[in-house]
């Protein structure tokens, strides 16, 4: 019928009016309508999180189909989480994971990370390791960013088998981009994936890396193996070689007390563990409090630690400061809060004044030195008020308990 389109296309728009904004206009809709990718694409997250218009799911994934047959890889990549989550359509794991990988590919970097989702989460069909790095290596070529070199760089470091992969390395050891560079370190100083350790190269990469922003607060493997070497000296200097773990969303303060019990046990301890066996309000993605946690320690471990804390002033901070370096002279390592954070003390030297931290937020290495002065500021927490009468208090967690335990003291 002559004219049906332009009548279709008039009714479609006269039902938008009352509901689109100039960003989603008529011109705008007449746009995506003619083709205008970008277009396409704007109406599709309208539509998908209700922006300015009424949430339509079935209209988000229309739009974003249409540019998606374009290739446009933001497309691809926002139909792909339709496609995993059935948003406006069948939910389908395997060709959600096939659209984020032919974004990925593509040089897409949200999509190389929810292709890594997808792998790690065991979201659509299996698929080879190798056959993942080749997905996101050629994703880098794409886009050499820092953030898809990263993503590459992020995923080797799990890798069981990196053999193959040399050439690979040697390219991402020249990024400019400071995760990607401790990856490579990582993995040439633990001989990650059957690769040979070899210092020169975790030097090089250091070296690189302190040229794009890993500050002199944080330590390299060379300053942390010359720390262990040095004999303590009772109120001088005291340093425990802590292994680092990298936490999860909201998981300081269980990864905290695994680096702890992996200290003492002398094997790997697993956060989650910790966390799931905690008890009270102590749900996966939320906070842990100390007091839920001793129970995980303890389920995990059977080893009881202690609860302290001191107020949040100046006397506090003069009358507990001196009670954990004790410690830590006595061969166990502390668990405190800067603000809401969770961190391992595990060391410190009182000539230089500074506190040695093991920060489970922190990329590897993760030891980085606080100042007495930084850390009489950064010590405390809003949610241990167990001296101080609802007011902020300077917690600690210690752990002398687990070195009775294993016979070390």
């Amino acid at each position: 019928m002559p004219g049906s389109k332009t009548l279709t296309q008039a009714l479609l728009a006269s039902l938008l009016l009352s509901t689109v904004t100039r960003a989603q206009d008529p011109v705008k809709l007449q746009a995506a309508e003619k083709g205008d990718v970008a277009a396409q694409i704007q109406l599709g997250y309208a539509y998908r999180d209700g922006v300015s218009v009424t949430a339509d799911l079935p209209k988000a994934f229309e739009w974003f189909s249409k540019a998606a047959v374009t290739g446009n890889v933001e497309a691809v990549d926002n139909l792909g989480w339709l496609v995993e989550h059935g948003m406006g359509t069948t939910a389908d794991a395997a060709k959600a994971r096939a659209l984020y990988q032919q974004a990925a590919e593509a040089g897409h970097s949200v999509a190389m990370r929810n292709l890594l989702r997808c792998v790690r989460d065991r979201i659509g069909p299996p698929m080879d390791e190798y056959a993942v790095l080749e997905a996101l290596y050629t994703g880098w070529l794409h886009s050499k960013t820092p953030d898809t070199a990263n993503t590459v760089a992020g995923f080797m470091v799990g890798m069981k088998s990196l053999v193959r992969c040399k050439p690979i390395l040697k390219e991402l050891s020249v990024v400019d981009a400071l995760f990607t560079q401790l990856c490579i370190a990582r993995i040439y100083h633990d001989g990650i994936g059957g690769i040979a350790k070899d210092p020169t190269v975790v030097d090089a990469c250091f070296k690189h890396a302190r040229a794009n922003g890993f500050g002199k607060e944080n330590l390299d493997t060379r300053q942390i193996g010359e720390l262990t070497k040095r004999s303590p000296v009772k109120s001088e200097f005291a340093y425990l070689p802590t292994t680092h773990l990298d936490q999860g969303y909201n998981m300081c303060a269980p990864t905290s007390a695994a680096m702890g019990l992996e200290f003492y046990l002398k094997k790997p301890v697993d956060p989650y563990a910790i966390k799931q066996n905690s008890t009270g309000a102590t749900t996966m993605g939320t906070g842990t409090a100390w007091d839920c946690m001793m129970h995980g320690i303890h389920a995990v471990s059977g080893h009881d630690w202690q609860f302290r804390s001191w107020p949040n002033d100046d006397a506090g901070f003069e009358t507990g400061l001196p009670v954990m370096l004790a410690e830590l002279d006595a061969g166990h390592i502390v668990l405190i809060d800067l603000g809401p954070h969770t961190v391992v003390l595990s060391g410190y030297d009182a000539k230089q004044r500074v506190v040695y931290i093991n920060n489970p937020a922190f990329w590897w290495p993760g030891i980085h030195t606080v100042s007495y002065d930084e850390l009489r500021g950064k010590w405390h927490s809003p949610w241990h008020v167990t001296t101080t009468n609802g007011v902020e208090a300077r917690p600690v967690l210690l752990t002398a308990d687990s070195a009775r335990r294993t016979g070390q003291h």
